[in-house]
């Protein structure tokens, strides 16, 4: 996993901000222009623009990363972090 800085946004769902971005996996990509981002806050899926800035998934993003197990890891994981969190 590899951590890199993205332009200072906040999440379009809950307005968390953000400014960095952890590649998931082997991965030690930096994200680039389509790239999936999910919100460490509240969950909320989103892609990166051609300046990086955060944008809503297309309908045809939404269809294509269905399932993807990667995403499925990362809410997971999020969710038993906040229930952690609340015990």
């Amino acid at each position: 996993m590899k951590t890199n800085d993205i332009p200072a946004g906040a999440c379009l769902d809950c307005g968390e901000a953000l400014d960095a971005a952890t590649s998931v996996g082997d991965s030690d990509s930096t994200p680039s222009s389509g790239d999936v981002t999910i919100c460490i806050k509240c969950g909320h899926i989103m892609a990166f623009d051609d300046l990086l800035r955060l944008r809503e998934l297309t309908g045809e993003e939404i269809v294509d990363m269905a399932g993807d197990p990667r995403i499925i890891a990362i809410q997971k994981a999020r969710v038993e972090i906040e229930k952690e969190k609340k015990a």
